[in-house]
């Protein structure tokens, strides 16, 4: 009996060792001594497995504080080589933040997709059917009131350029019939690109305590922005003419300049730089914020930042982080 306890308890002792090395192998690397990013979904919903991620997709993790010291007047910072896979910089880039309008990038994919699959046009023309209030969030005045007509490209482009919030809650209800139904879009194009620690509760980028993301799942987000034909061409230009029709039906001309101070002509950029993909954000929460997907001498780049000093201070630590690329 002695005999064959022994026998039954080795035998345990050498499945328990098997199953850990089992485990072991499929989390096994070149940096096996570095602690991986483990996505985690916002509202738990989606595990690990249904995302099917890869380790060796991880670029930076949790306990990377890279150059950070020089960012002292940003909320966060975040530059990362994406050709190469090398981060230059990086503060707080886990650290739960608002996006302001950041989220409008997230916005307008979920649009193209829905044009991609030809569920929608671009040429579309959208008849504005609801009465939109976002003065008291700080969100302007709505210039396009009910009855107003206007096409799917136009309410993308002013979202994109001109960051205007009610544009976004226009295309909610049109390609999705609600907003809520919309944010459910959005946190699904999130979560399938590997931004769990994300979520989003409107369209526009507003300040709530249940809309947020992270510095780096605005950089995968940024990844896969940039992957959109037509995000590039909005984000190429300075500025935008188009014309809706009020109520009245009279055409109402409108020009939009670009947000971003690289565009606009209000800030420089370092030498060899080539904007691709950019979105703006501002809000009391967010500060000011800056994510752009740019490429300097045949390689791509990817930066995020945030501060809640000024817009010129925000800018001048972007130019800080390019110019740390050699």
């Amino acid at each position: 009996m002695d005999l064959f306890k022994s026998v039954v308890i080795l035998a345990v002792i050498v499945l328990i060792f098997a199953v850990l090395i089992k485990v072991n192998n499929k989390i096994s690397s070149p940096h096996s001594d570095e602690k991986y990013i483990i996505p985690v979904a916002a509202n738990g919903t989606i595990s690990q497995g249904e995302l099917d991620m890869s380790f060796d997709d991880t670029v930076l993790y949790r306990d990377n504080n890279i150059n950070s010291e020089l960012f002292d007047d940003c909320y966060y910072a975040l530059l990362i080589n994406e050709t190469d896979k090398y981060a230059y910089a990086s503060k707080n880039a886990f650290k739960r933040m608002y996006p302001a309008s950041m989220t409008k990038l997230v916005t307008a994919m979920v649009v193209l997709d829905k044009v991609n699959e030809k569920q929608i046009s671009l040429d579309d023309v959208v008849k504005v059917t609801n009465s939109y209030d976002l003065s008291e969030r700080g969100g302007g005045i709505n210039q396009l009131g009910i009855g107003s007509e206007i096409t799917v490209k136009d309410l993308l482009y002013n979202l994109l350029i001109h960051s205007d919030n009610y544009y976004a809650l226009i295309l909610a209800d049109y390609v999705a019939g609600s907003e809520s139904a919309f944010c459910d879009l959005m946190n699904e194009k999130a979560y399938s690109i590997g931004a769990t620690n994300t979520h989003f509760a409107n369209p526009h980028g507003l300040d709530e305590v249940n809309h947020y993301t992270t510095a780096y799942d605005m950089y995968l987000i940024v990844k896969e922005a940039e992957s959109y034909s037509v995000i590039n061409d909005i984000d190429s230009r300075q500025n935008y003419n188009y014309v809706y029709t009020n109520a009245a039906g009279v055409p109402i001309e409108v020009d939009i300049e670009a947000t971003n101070y690289f565009l606009n002509g209000a800030a420089q950029l370092p030498s060899n730089y080539i904007i691709k993909v950019w979105k703006t954000g501002t809000d009391i929460g967010a500060g000011n914020a800056l994510c752009m997907y740019l490429e300097k001498d045949g390689k791509d780049y990817v930066m995020v930042a945030s501060s809640g000093v000024s817009k010129p201070v925000l800018y001048d630590a972007v130019v800080a982080m390019l110019c740390l690329v050699n």
